[in-house]
This record gives C-alpha cells, structure tokens and sequence, in this order.
C-alpha cells in the first residue's frame, strides 16, 4: 500500500472614437451602481425587519483560545476587501424559540424559528454573468468571526439564545432522548483542541458542493456554526449566491450525483486557479459533513510542510489490487504542494480519467494522485489507532457492531487491512470531521455540545 504515516488566475482593442468609450464606461458604472443600490437595499431591508437582538445566556461561550486562534488567522488576499457588498450579511434570527428544539428534529416539522426555511434566507442577489467576473469572497465569515458582529451588528455568529440550552440535552436523530450522538462525545471524550499560541498553525480552506435547496438548510446550518472557523469557505452549488458565500461552477455533463467526477474537478480546478497560494490546507467534501476546524489545524500541524505531498482523510481500499482511496464522505484534505501538481497537471493527465462520467470521484482523486503523482494516503489515526476522520455520524460510529456470520458488510470489507476498533475506540479525542449530519438541527446541536455546553463529569 502507498500510504505514508505522517507524508507532506485583454486587454481590448482601443475604441473607435471618444463619444464609444464614454458610453462603454458611463455603462459600466451604471450596472455597477445597480449592484451596489441592490445590496444596499437588501441589506436595508433586512435591518427594517430585524427581530430584536439576540440575547446572550449562561451556556458555555465559545472558548476565549479558540475565538483568539480564529483572530490570528485571517487570511490576506487580493480577491478580498471593503469592496464586498455583502460583508456581514445574516438572516435575522427570533429573539427566542416559538418551539423546542427538538420539534425542529422532526420531519416535516411546522416550526418557524428552527432556522432552515427558504423565506428567511430571501432572494439571492443576481449572479454574474460569467462565474470568472465574480471570485468570491472566501474569508468573509472568518473576518466577520474576528469581527465578532453582522451588519447590524448584532453578535455573530450567533450566539445561544436562553432557549438553547436546550441543544446541551440529549437529543436523538428525531428529537427524543436517546442520543448516541452525545454519549460519543462524553465518553471518548471528543473534545476542541485549543490552538498553541508559541506555534504558528497551518490555514485551512473548507469546500463544500451542495444544491441551491440547501442553501436554507445545511450550508446556513454550517454558517452559522463550524465553517466561520475555516480561514477560507465557499460552497459549490447549482446557484450562486454572493451572501454566503456560494458559487456555480459549470462542469462537463449532467447535474448529478452519478457526474460527481465532473462536478468535483471543476470545483478543485476553481480552487486551484483563485486560491491556491492563500492557503496551507484544502478540505472538500459534501453537505452533509461535520468538520471541527481547530481539530484539522492542529492535526495538519503534525504533518510538516503543506509544500510537501499531503492527502489526508478516511481511507479505505476497495476492489482491486491498490485501490486505496480516502472517502469523500468525511471530506479528505489536500496539501498546498499536492493541490498544486493536481490543479496544474493532474485534472487533465490521460491517467487522471479526464473524460469519465462517474459517482465516484473519491476514488477517481486518489487513483490521479496515485498514479500521476505517486501520492499515497496520509494515515491519519492518532497513536492509539483510533480514526479522526469518520464517515458516518458519531453515534452510528459508537454503535457499530460486524455483521452477523455469513453476512457481509461494505464498512468491514474497505477496512478489512487494517480493523476496526469498536465503541468508544472508534474515534480520536481530536477528531476532525464525521458524515451523514443531514438535520441542520443535529449540526446546531453538535455544535453546542462542542463549543457551548459544559462537560459532563
């Protein structure tokens, strides 16, 4: 197996006449004007039907560390400045729950103030024309974390209201008290890892693919809750919405899941052309999926230089004699050094699959890395053995048990190699990221649990 422990963006012609050339300009700063009154107004109107401000309670804040590490980490880059008109924006929230929470874990459920209906998210404003003639603005919620406000200046992101205390409860997947979820997190225990302020930690760029649905749902969930702790984050969606900030990239083939490949070289071609030199690390995996950033930053801290060849996450080895692969469930992370030899040669090597319609674009990344580059895996489990990155939810991790005799199992046959330890041993006290979070109220109430609510003894 190639795995190794601890591996490292015309000029026109001139016009034809004076009286050509200012209407050409006089056009542009009209349509540009246009752009800015529409985000003014936007912004505007949301102000004018702002709910009361939120208010502060006795649940745990986040950590003072973390909040500092999160400051130390904004991102300089030329694609960013005072120039976003959508710096700070933020669906209102109510001052309080017209329900409890756990009427938000249901389906279907009729709540209002749950936070995930199409309505409060608004309008998108226009897109632009042509994806190039809009790069967005990747460190927006990092900067407006280190702000610590929106643009009405109330705090952000949003902190527990009185009635969230309720998130710091076991809370079952359909919102009664058998929460496996949570006894994970208490018996491993899985903890944030505070940042060491004598070392310097490497800047981690969080994408997401997802679908313009949901944009009032997941990735809101994800805005309001660990993305903001990426230095970099950007969902890759079928529409582009500037607030979030989310953006269309075109790609060969059909919209759907059985295209993934495609979808997924244009996304890391995208990355790879914007970004490549503002960050160190770059996660990418799907709506579903749960990250603890501070957790990934200290992890990617052990592996040395992200110039060097890094391709870390979940790995699992299906058919074949070295299909090794990490699972794009629980996202797998490229290192700047190997990010560059894929965006630069790999997404178009004839060894890379370039015109292959398929879902598998997990396996498909780590076969061009594998092949093109000799780039194995990165073991990720900590000294113990145990997984960081997981591909299901924590308490399906907890509960996991193998198949009956005679009966054969997916999960046991890609881990056949190694094992999988059981309960508890399953996964790190530093874990990164876990899969399958589809309920935005399960991601809120993760997220409590991490950051807001005190431990159990």
């Amino acid at each position: 197996m190639s795995m190794n422990h601890h591996s490292k963006q015309r000029r026109g012609r001139k016009s034809a006449g004076w009286t050509t050339g200012t209407v050409a300009v006089a056009g542009f700063i009209m349509v540009w004007c246009f752009f800015l009154l529409y985000a003014h107004s936007s912004l505007h109107d949301e102000r004018a039907n702002d709910h009361p401000s939120v208010h502060h309670t006795d649940i745990q804040p986040l950590t003072k560390e973390v909040e500092a590490s999160s400051q130390r980490k904004v991102v300089s880059t030329t694609k960013v400045g005072s120039s976003n008109p959508y710096y700070g924006w933020q669906p209102a929230i109510a001052s309080e729950m017209t329900c409890p929470w756990r009427t938000c874990f249901e389906k279907d459920h009729s709540c209002s103030t749950c936070r995930d209906l199409p309505q409060d998210m608004g309008p998108p404003p226009p897109a632009a024309a042509h994806p190039d003639a809009w790069i967005p603005d990747v460190t927006m919620l990092h900067r407006m974390l280190s702000e610590g406000k929106d643009s009405r200046g109330n705090p952000w992101p949003p902190p527990p209201l009185s009635s969230d205390k309720e998130l710091c409860e076991p809370i079952g997947v359909f919102g009664g008290r058998n929460d496996d979820n949570k006894k994970l997190f208490d018996q491993v225990p899985i903890a944030v890892q505070l940042p060491s302020a004598a070392t310097k930690e490497p800047t981690i760029f969080c994408g997401i693919y997802t679908i313009q649905a949901s944009h009032a749902t997941n990735i809101r969930a994800m805005r309001e809750t660990w993305a903001p702790q990426c230095n970099g984050f950007l969902a890759f969606s079928t529409e582009t919405d500037a607030r979030i900030p989310a953006i269309s990239v075109p790609h060969d083939g059909p919209e759907e899941y059985n295209n993934m490949w495609q979808k997924v070289r244009s996304i890391w071609r995208f990355i790879g052309q914007h970004y490549l030199e503002d960050f160190d690390y770059f996660i990418l995996g799907g709506e579903d999926l749960f990250i603890i950033p501070p957790n990934l930053r200290k992890y990617l801290q052990t592996l040395g230089s992200p110039e060097d060849d890094h391709f870390a996450g979940r790995r699992f080895k299906g058919g074949g004699p070295n299909n090794y692969f990490n699972s794009g469930g629980s996202g797998y992370v490229l290192s700047r050094g190997t990010l560059r030899k894929f965006f630069e040669i790999g997404l178009d090597h004839p060894r890379c699959n370039p015109n292959r319609h398929t879902p598998m674009e997990d396996v498909m990344t780590a076969e061009c890395l594998r092949n093109a580059f000799s780039i194995g895996l990165t073991d990720t489990r900590d000294e113990e053995g145990r997984e960081r990155f997981h591909p299901f939810s924590p308490g399906s991790h907890l509960q996991w048990t193998p198949p009956k005799a005679g009966k054969r199992d997916w999960y046991e046959d890609y881990n056949m190699e190694w094992g999988i330890k059981l309960g508890t041993a399953c996964c790190a006290p530093d874990s990164v990221s876990f899969h399958y979070i589809k309920k935005t109220a399960t991601v809120r109430h993760l997220y409590s649990l991490l950051y807001h609510c005190k431990a159990e003894p």
